[in-house]
């Protein structure tokens, strides 16, 4: 089949804006279904052909205020009506025959989030993939920590200017940059000037008016449509990824549009990875099988397939370690106990309830930050300079055990398989010097040959223990406050002869900024103190981790 296409076509949005477009059509007579992407990330580097195969035409579409579009960019605040706009052209079309599909990654997933509530009656199914719902509670801060590496790479360097500046961040000293305080002032500091967005982001650092717009909390009955969530374990948002889906599923108008939601939740970061290999692990052969899933569902559905012929359970998931592929039909699973690991003193983690222990302690220095090993995040190759102190995936945490601010809690070696699959969360009993302060929890595999690879992360900033959303309310030096910690689902087999390890912290920099102790604005703090941390591990103040295991008591 031949193609036909017309570059930098100039849509016009309700405002008089015009928007980059590119059109690729089977080059023969007749209309077909669309997949449109609109992308902040230049509309020539989508590639159609997948879809162009099948019969499908193909649309994609700078966003305004990048490359080739008209306007100015800021964040999120067009999206809606742009889509919109967009989607009522393309039905106008000839060559369209009414039949709609979306999809993409990260800002792209945005887009159609933002179209799929814009009231358009043209969107036949999306296929949001590895973003979230809620950029407060996890996107450019997370449970009250500012995300800082994510949100001054992605303002300040690739989003700023038309086109992308990020390949100059090598110019820099990052890991030294992000450290400057304050961190307000990062954008200035990293050669861009004033950053609107940036600043906007940093310094609305408690949920609000600003945040509440980029939302889909008041928005998920308007997901009527089939939709495919697409999310990786070692992304930064599969907990928003899977509340998404359940989202959507519950507010279905029809029992059949509640039943077409269908999610995939890989061995991934911030995108569908094309090696087996992440980080430190290879995950074998299996992990591929997925990496088609978006094309075979715009296919199905842009056919008159249903979702069911797709993927007969609504969940599909990879538990790694196992390394398989495995379907679900509830989350959590049906076969989920939760058990609650405690920790000891020594070092020592099980499911014994502590009695007369003495608490251990540590000393918090923002000046000296434990440094960001992996992880469940976005930060990626794009952002180089700063990918290079920050890569995501599983790595050998064991260089941070030397660390006098980080301690380790370890189960004896398991007697048997332990399939942890679920939401897992951390009851921290803790006191501090300071009358605010973070703390970090990370979860990890240790292997028999000593390695140990994290698995999930956490952080609470003790200001927000109370209410993510709401007021600030600082803790008093000395006392004890349990805080809950929700950390990063996950789905994976600790084999035989492994360890459960948890590591308890303060600080994992650039991934999340400094606390730096004083309770001050962070935005535009430059002082910081030493917070002297204690951990409680007793019979009245009993710490543990939270883990969904399968099968058993």
């Amino acid at each position: 089949m031949g193609i036909k296409v017309e570059r930098n076509i100039r849509v016009k949005m309700r405002d008089g804006i015009d928007l980059a477009t590119n059109v690729f059509l089977p080059d023969e007579k007749g209309s077909w279904p669309v997949v449109l992407v609109r992308t902040a990330y230049n509309r020539n580097f989508v590639n159609p052909v997948d879809f162009l195969n099948r019969g499908i035409a193909f649309v994609s579409q700078d966003c305004r205020g990048r490359y080739a579009s008209d306007g100015s960019f800021y964040p999120f605040i067009d999206e809606e009506k742009d889509g919109y706009d967009t989607l009522q052209w393309i039905t106008k079309q000839p060559w369209c025959n009414g039949k709609i599909g979306m999809y993409g990654a990260s800002y792209l997933a945005a887009t159609q989030f933002f179209a799929a509530i814009s009231g358009s009656k043209h969107l036949t199914t999306i296929v949001p993939q590895f973003m979230t719902g809620d950029c407060w509670k996890q996107g450019y801060f997370c449970n009250g920590a500012f995300s800082l590496g994510l949100t001054w790479s992605w303002l300040c360097f690739e989003t700023n200017s038309r086109t992308s500046e990020a390949q100059t961040m090598p110019i820099f000293d990052v890991a030294e940059l992000v450290k400057s305080l304050p961190i307000i002032e990062l954008d200035a500091k990293s050669g861009s000037g004033i950053v609107k967005s940036y600043r906007d982001f940093v310094s609305n650092n408690v949920y609000g008016h600003f945040w509440k717009r980029f939302n889909l909390l008041s928005h998920y009955e308007k997901f009527q449509m089939p939709v495919l969530l697409i999310g990786g374990w070692y992304d930064y948002y599969p907990s928003q990824m899977l509340d998404i889906f359940q989202q959507i599923k519950k507010h279905g108008k029809t029992k059949e549009i509640a039943e077409s939601h269908r999610i995939i939740i890989g061995p991934w970061t911030h995108g569908i990875n094309p090696s087996t290999v992440l980080g430190e692990v290879d995950f074998g052969p299996e992990s591929l099988k997925e990496n088609d899933a978006t094309v075979r569902w715009l296919d199905f559905l842009l056919h008159e397939k249903k979702p069911c012929e797709f993927q007969k359970a609504p969940i599909r998931i990879f538990m790694m370690g196992k390394n398989i592929w495995q379907d679900e039909y509830q989350w959590p699973p049906a076969r989920i106990k939760y058990q609650k690991w405690y920790i000891h003193k020594g070092g020592f983690l099980n499911r014994k309830h502590p009695q007369d222990e003495n608490p251990d302690y540590y000393d918090y220095d923002p000046e000296n930050p434990v440094p960001t090993i992996g992880g469940n995040h976005s930060i990626g190759p794009y952002n180089p300079g700063l990918y290079e102190i920050a890569k995501p995936g599983p790595y050998d945490q064991r260089i941070l055990e030397k660390r006098k601010d980080v301690l380790v809690y370890t189960s004896s070696a398991l007697k048997n398989d332990i399939e942890i699959t679920g939401p897992i969360s951390f009851i921290l009993f803790a006191s501090s010097s300071a009358i605010d302060t973070d703390f970090v929890i990370k979860l990890a595999d240790v292997y028999p040959d000593g390695r140990s690879i994290n698995i999930s992360e956490g952080i609470i900033r003790a200001r927000f223990r109370n209410d993510i959303q709401g007021e600030p309310v600082f803790i008093k030096p000395g006392k004890i406050y349990e805080f809950h910690i929700e950390m990063m689902p996950v789905s994976n087999l600790f084999k035989k002869g492994h360890k459960i390890r948890v590591y308890i912290t303060s600080s994992n920099f650039p991934l999340w900024d400094r606390n730096l102790n004083t309770g001050r604005d962070p935005a535009t703090d430059t002082k910081f103190q030493i917070a002297h941390q204690s951990i409680f591990h007793d019979s009245s103040w009993p710490s543990h981790i939270i883990l969904p295991v399968a099968g058993e008591d």
